[in-house]
């Protein structure tokens, strides 16, 4: 594991390209989490143009439907999320493995309510609705009825297991 320069990783696995000028270092770290590196160009292939953009599949650009559909499903995975995480955190039992598995289950629904296509917004939509299932399901279990420690800590367990999921795009 650890950093690799764009040059390793592309020879490893061939999936990165690179933007017409080319970047390296740190610059190269950002334009793949922003999505200006295109790794899924047409929703499915394993590589592409370098710097070419196929329907919001990491170019940035998210066709509308696309977008509304990865949100409804987004807010239909954080509520069932919540409903199913209300329990362990009543109860207060292995609460940051549930927190974080649930939150991996809603990140990995948006990105299959968005086709697989990966942009910025499909991104930030996942990782939100992976902690919003924390409040929801402090909502169902009723905050006082909670650990107070559960609160601070199933948050960022929940974000975690969504970040493990947009990570892997």
């Amino acid at each position: 594991m650890g950093y690799k320069c764009p040059d390793c990783a592309r020879h490893l696995d061939g999936t990165i390209g690179r933007r017409s000028g080319g970047s390296t270092g740190r610059g190269a770290a950002f334009e793949r989490f922003s999505g200006s590196v295109n790794r899924r160009a047409g929703g499915g292939g394993t590589g592409g143009a370098p710097g070419a953009s196929s329907g919001g599949a990491g170019g940035g650009r998210l066709a509308p439907h696309i977008g509304a559909r990865a949100t409804l499903v987004g807010v239909a995975a954080a509520v069932v999320g919540g409903l199913i995480l209300a329990p362990v955190l009543q109860g207060g039992f292995f609460f940051l493995l549930s927190a974080g598995a649930i939150g991996w289950g809603v990140a990995r629904a948006v990105y299959w309510g968005s086709e697989e296509r990966d942009s910025p917004y499909v991104r930030a939509i996942a990782l939100t609705f992976a902690g919003f299932t924390v409040a929801i399901g402090l909502a169902f279990a009723g905050f006082a009825s909670a650990p107070g420690g559960i609160i601070f800590l199933a948050y960022p367990a929940a974000v975690y297991g969504g970040w493990i999921v947009v990570r892997a795009r």
